[in-house]
């Protein structure tokens, strides 16, 4: 499984930088922007990438895993990626058009934050990840965005200054959005001999991208569209507490993302090879390690919230430590059922059972939005967001409990389930007993991770967990 590794290490650190680089700016731009300026880009942002999704269609997933299929036939390679470029390229245009109709007539007080945004919308025309996560050539996707990332940080720091730097802020965001995606066609030579594409190869491709698009867009609803309906049914305020909420709870999230990502394309390459034992293990396999980090991270960021949000966003950022600690009950969810679509029903084509869970969930989530924002602000839009992730991880499961041993999943997760609920009161208790001590968080990240990773090993250890004793095995005898 060393491609796998490699893989996952460069998926991880992709998925990580989306996440890390706003996470780490946070602390500056929370002080240097406030609450409401945080709620303004996060506003326009939100409604941008909606013409986003329009231009990418469902072509992260349908892209990844028809690459994946043909990879080890070049002509057919060639003549795949011709073809879905070409198309996808069409459609961007298109939702370029549409996006200049919407600057010109509907952008009212933030025009020129959207104006500024189109640079982000014309950056989806370039995109082509999907190339090479379909060629588990992550790599090449990792570095330029390490570099763009990071000049792209350097700069908020060196311009952004005061809340009047909004603006500028839109500008740096969008611009590395742009030369992240221009950056990696100099790659894409070493793979690709460009194919003149045909309507005739164009157009079987139209309904799995259309199929996929519906989840994309119903994902989005408890992605984007609740910051769209926060903001305008409350205020720029609670956006921005929401907002920063978020960013805290998309880490986990993000390595769960980063995992899945990785295993699509295999799962696919190895369905069409017809090696049913391999496809369970690593399925097997994947559940059992997703949850043991994704139930890590909701005790332990749980733990912490309270005095974390404060320390890290500053003092007017106080509530968003209730807000992270509601966020928190997703995770488990939103892997349990991550693990299940990106290994079983998106390889498998059954992309009609993740729509229907996809959806369902969305509207769940738009109707208790309507309900709880109006009542509750930002925690209304962190409760809608549980109630649409657990309804989904239950149609999920149901689609797939004749299938996949779901009962073993469970089981396999029961132990971490309980070691997270000690180590949430451990981490609790010691923060009330060195409350007045400035390294308290830092204390309880060490001895919480300490106490969780320790136990975790020892259990794994005593059920002879194979994956677990080969690698540390492979270690201790490297030492």
């Amino acid at each position: 499984m060393p491609a796998i590794k490699k893989n996952l290490l460069y998926q991880s650190l992709y998925q990580l930088l989306i996440i890390l680089v706003p996470l780490a700016l946070s602390p500056y731009l929370s002080r240097v922007l406030g609450a409401e300026g945080i709620g303004i880009y996060s506003y326009t942002f939100s409604i941008v990438t909606y013409f986003v999704y329009f231009a990418k269609l469902g072509l992260a997933h349908h892209g990844a895993r028809t690459i994946a299929a043909v990879r080890d036939d070049k002509q057919q390679l060639d003549k795949t990626f011709g073809n879905l470029f070409f198309l996808h390229l069409l459609v961007s245009v298109f939702a370029l058009l549409a996006y200049i109709v919407f600057l010109v007539f509907f952008t009212g007080e933030y025009r020129l934050f959207f104006t500024i945004h189109a640079i982000a919308l014309f950056s989806a025309l370039l995109d082509i990840n999907w190339l090479f996560m379909g060629l588990e050539q992550v790599k090449f996707t990792v570095v330029r965005n390490v570099a763009v990332k990071l000049l792209a940080t350097g700069s908020v720091f060196v311009f952004v200054n005061e809340p009047a730097d909004l603006w500028k802020y839109t500008l740096i965001m969008s611009l590395g959005t742009f030369f992240g995606q221009a950056m990696v066609w100099a790659f894409v030579k070493r793979f690709i001999r460009f194919v003149r594409p045909t309507w005739a190869c164009m157009k079987p491709h139209i309904k799995p991208l259309l199929v996929l698009f519906i989840p994309v867009i119903a994902l989005s609803v408890y992605n984007i569209l609740d910051k769209i309906m926060l903001g305008a049914m409350t205020d720029k305020i609670q956006l921005g507490f929401y907002e920063n909420s978020q960013k805290i709870i998309f880490v986990p999230i993000g390595l769960i993302t980063a995992f899945n990502a990785i295993m699509i394309p295999r799962i696919s390459n190895i369905n069409a090879k017809g090696d049913e034992n391999e496809k369970n293990r690593l399925t097997l396999l994947s559940m059992k390690y997703v949850m043991l980090l994704a139930i890590a991270m909701m005790f332990g960021i749980a733990g912490i919230a309270g005095r974390f949000a404060p320390w890290f966003f500053g003092g007017e950022f106080r509530e968003c430590g209730a807000l992270i600690k509601t966020l928190c009950i997703i995770i488990p969810f939103l892997a349990f059922q991550n693990v299940i679509t990106a290994q079983y029903l998106i390889p498998n084509n059954l992309d009609k059972m993740h729509t229907i869970s996809t959806v369902a969930g969305a509207l769940i989530n738009v109707a208790a939005n309507f309900i709880l924002i109006p009542q509750l602000g930002a925690t209304g839009a962190a409760i809608s967001t549980i109630l649409a992730e657990s309804l989904r991880c239950f149609i999920v499961v149901l689609a797939a409990k004749k299938q996949l041993p779901i009962g073993k999943y469970l089981k396999n997760s029961l132990f971490f389930f309980a070691a997270g609920a000690v180590m949430y009161v451990l981490v609790h208790y010691i923060g009330v007993v060195t409350d007045r001590f400035g390294w308290t968080i830092f204390i309880q990240v060490v001895i919480g991770a300490g106490f969780y990773l320790g136990v975790s090993a020892i259990y794994l250890h005593l059920t002879k967990d194979a994956f677990f004793t080969e690698n540390f095995n492979k270690i201790f005898k490297r030492g």
